[in-house]
C-alpha cells in the first residue's frame, strides 16, 4: 500500500503556484478597492471628546459589588 504516490499521473503544473499568487493578489487588490470607499465615509473627528455613560441613580456601579 503505497500512501503517498508522486509517481505518474496528474502533476501540478509549475505555473499554477504564481497563477495562485496572482489571483490572490487580485483579490486583496479588490477587497482594498471596495473598503476604500466605505472608510471615506467614515469621519474621524479626533476634536471630539467622548463622554462616558454614567450609571443610572440607585443601580450599583458594578454587578459584583
Amino acid at each position: 500500500m503505497v500512501l503517498l504516490d508522486l509517481g505518474p499521473g496528474p502533476m501540478t503544473p509549475p505555473w499554477l503556484p504564481l497563477l495562485m499568487v496572482v489571483v490572490l493578489l487580485g483579490l486583496i487588490g479588490f477587497l482594498y478597492w471596495s473598503m476604500r470607499r466605505n472608510l471615506n465615509r467614515i469621519d474621524f473627528d479626533e476634536n471630539q471628546t467622548a463622554t462616558p455613560a454614567a450609571p443610572a441613580p440607585g443601580s450599583p456601579a458594578s454587578p459584583l459589588e
